[in-house]
């Protein structure tokens, strides 16, 4: 019973852990990136926090029962580290950690085209023409941030690459 209980405890941590790291490996900035994996990606984080959620409580239920069998610190610590893990899992399924890594610009600053000096001539720009009004947007400027949500001639857009 022993065995049974620490296997499944290993499988259901290795599973979470696994779960939640393959959209992070597939949608990983500054990487390549396909299609298909993209589609993978997203069908897995739909999916995670409620599975991860329940790998946690089926985690707690096989350190329950083996607990009293653990007669050992480290192996108590082993369990207590699995637990640890898929909590883990389980919170950090819930948060879209690129959001922490690239924040949106909300309230980008602008000036006139033949006031800036930040812009060379053969400088890359995102440009966006609404009616009348146009802007461009550095992409040196948008490498960090990757996103912009701005309002063009009273249209409010988002601009990404």
């Amino acid at each position: 019973m022993k065995r049974v209980c620490a296997l499944f405890l290993a499988l259901v941590t290795l599973g979470s852990l696994a779960w939640v790291a393959t959209p992070i490996v597939l949608i990983r900035p500054f990487g390549a990136q396909t299609p298909g994996g993209l589609a993978i990606s997203y069908a897995m984080r739909l999916r995670s926090a409620p599975l991860t959620l329940a790998l946690l409580v089926l985690g707690l239920v096989a350190a329950v029962l083996l607990r009293p069998r653990l007669a050992t610190w480290k192996g108590k610590a082993l369990a207590g580290g699995a637990l640890l893990l898929l909590a883990g899992c389980a919170l950090l399924a819930r948060f879209n950690h690129f959001e922490w890594m690239f924040r949106p610009l909300s309230d980008p600053g602008f000036t006139e085209t033949a006031a800036t000096e930040e812009i060379a001539d053969g400088d890359l720009v995102i440009g966006v023409a609404v009616g009348t009004e146009a802007r461009a947007y550095p992409v040196r400027a948008l490498a960090y941030h990757h996103i912009v949500n701005d309002i063009v001639a009273g249209e409010p857009i988002v601009a990404t690459y």
